[in-house]
């Protein structure tokens, strides 16, 4: 995203009867990937989730190649369909392969999808259900999008095919604007999946676009050790006035 803007993601993905999921999910800072701060403001936020008949193996090989293949292709709408490419590759049989990745870099956001998840732009009370921006293929395989643009306030949300299923056109999805954090939208989008009627694995990712503060974070971390000089240097000095007026 742009430098006025921060991106908060949260996501989550969940079976029926405690049972283990055979999605997987993908966003920075999920807490299994080295990706940097500098990086990702380079080249964006990629979020995805997977699945489908091929099962958890052939979901965690696609999103372990789709990864650092965004990244290393310089990320943006062709750096997506680079990894898109090479995610498949890393998939014995991708026919079965189920999943929607989305790349957010500067304003906008770029979208490749196989299979019955979905992803959606909620901006304010309306619901964009974001596969009617889909460019059209030549053969049989993944689309993707055309850019969709995005603003402060916007959220993104992607879902497997389960919850997409229950959802439908999104219009559900309005409440998503009212939440104040994406981990309590996640939660409470799940909760809507199942009461409409969403079987087997449900699988959420959220990130909610926002105004950066007036200060970057590496402006703040600047502040904030120059405040804890100051406050050492404060003592210090303390110190050695008790010592002077102990020794007088």
């Amino acid at each position: 995203m742009g430098a006025s803007h921060v991106i908060d993601i949260w996501g989550e993905t969940v079976a029926e009867n405690g049972a283990t999921s055979e999605e997987v999910i993908f966003f920075p800072g999920a807490g299994r990937d080295p990706l940097s701060e500098e990086l990702i403001a380079a080249r964006g936020h990629l979020l995805a989730v997977a699945g489908g008949a091929d099962g958890r193996a052939a979901a965690r090989a696609f999103i372990a190649a789709l990864v650092p293949a965004y990244y290393a292709a310089g990320g943006g709408a062709e750096g997506l369909r680079r990894a898109v490419a090479d995610g498949e590759a890393a998939v014995a049989d991708p026919v079965g392969l189920e999943f929607v990745a989305a790349a957010i870099a500067g304003d906008s956001l770029y979208l490749a999808r196989a299979g019955g998840g979905r992803a959606y732009r909620v901006r304010e009370a309306s619901v964009d259900p974001l596969a009617r921006a889909t460019a059209p293929t030549a053969v049989a395989g993944p689309t993707f999008s055309l850019g969709v643009p995005l603003r402060a306030g916007d959220r993104v949300v992607l879902c497997s095919a389960a919850p997409a299923a229950a959802i439908g056109d999104g219009r559900p999805l309005a409440y998503v604007a009212e939440q104040r954090a994406p981990r309590e939208a996640t939660t409470r989008l799940i909760a809507l999946a199942r009461e409409r009627g969403a079987a087997g694995d449900v699988s959420v990712v959220v990130a909610f676009v926002r105004d950066a503060p007036a200060l970057g974070r590496g402006r703040v971390a600047a502040l904030l050790a120059l405040a804890a000089a100051a406050v050492a240097a404060v003592g210090w000095l303390a110190w050695e006035l008790f010592r002077f007026w102990q020794a007088g």
